[in-house]
C-alpha cells in the first residue's frame, strides 16, 4: 500500500518535530549558530533547520546524525512503558498507552537523517582536503546507511526500524 509521504509526516508529526529539534540541539551543543527553524509545516520539507556552515568534521557529523541519536532515545523512552506491558502480556488499550505507542513510534520513524544531512557530510567531510583519511573512512559507511534509509523509507524501512526498536527494547529489559 502506497501512502504519500506528506500524509505519513502529518500522521507522525511528533517525529518530524523531534527530528528538527534534535538538529537544533546539536547545533547549540556544537556552537553552530541557528538562523531559522521550522519544526513542522504542511509542505515539503515538513521541517528544517537552517544554520551556519562549518567545516569542522565532528560538528558536521553530530549535527547530521543528531536526530538518529535523539529520536531513538526519546522514542524508546516514550514507547517503553506500553511495550513492556505488551510483551508481559498485559495488553491494555487505554488512551495513555495508545498515545505513548503513537508518539514513540512516530518519533522512532523519523530517526533517520535525511539525504540533505548525508550531502553535508559528503561536502564537509569526504570532499574536504583538510580532513584525514580516518574520519573519512568512519563517515563513509554512515553516509551509505543514510542513503539506504532514504531509499528504504519508500519500502517502509523507517516503520520497520521503529517497530524493531519498539519490540527489541522491552525484550532486552524484561
Amino acid at each position: 500500500m502506497v501512502i504519500p509521504g506528506f500524509i505519513i509526516s502529518i500522521l507522525t508529526f511528533p517525529g518530524v518535530i523531534v527530528h528538527e529539534l534534535a538538529h537544533q540541539i546539536f547545533c547549540y551543543l556544537c556552537g553552530i549558530k541557528v538562523i531559522e527553524v521550522k519544526y513542522f509545516q504542511f509542505k515539503n520539507p515538513n521541517g528544517y533547520v537552517i544554520h551556519e556552515s562549518t567545516d569542522h568534521p565532528g560538528k558536521v557529523f553530530l549535527t547530521s546524525v543528531g536526530p538518529f541519536i535523539i529520536n531513538t532515545l526519546l522514542g524508546c523512552l516514550i514507547i517503553l512503558p506500553a511495550s513492556i506491558e505488551f510483551f508481559a502480556f498485559k495488553v491494555r488499550t487505554d488512551f495513555i498507552n495508545i498515545i505513548l505507542v503513537w508518539a514513540g513510534f512516530s518519533i522512532l520513524m523519523h530517526a533517520f537523517p535525511s539525504t540533505v544531512d548525508a550531502k553535508a557530510m559528503i561536502k564537509h567531510i569526504l570532499k574536504n582536503k583538510n580532513i584525514g583519511i580516518i574520519p573519512k573512512i568512519l563517515t563513509a559507511p554512515i553516509i551509505g546507511l543514510i542513503y539506504i534509509g532514504a531509499v528504504g523509507s519508500v519500502f517502509w524501512l523507517d516503520a520497520v526500524y521503529a517497530a524493531t526498536v519498539a519490540m527489541l527494547l522491552p525484550n532486552i529489559l524484561v
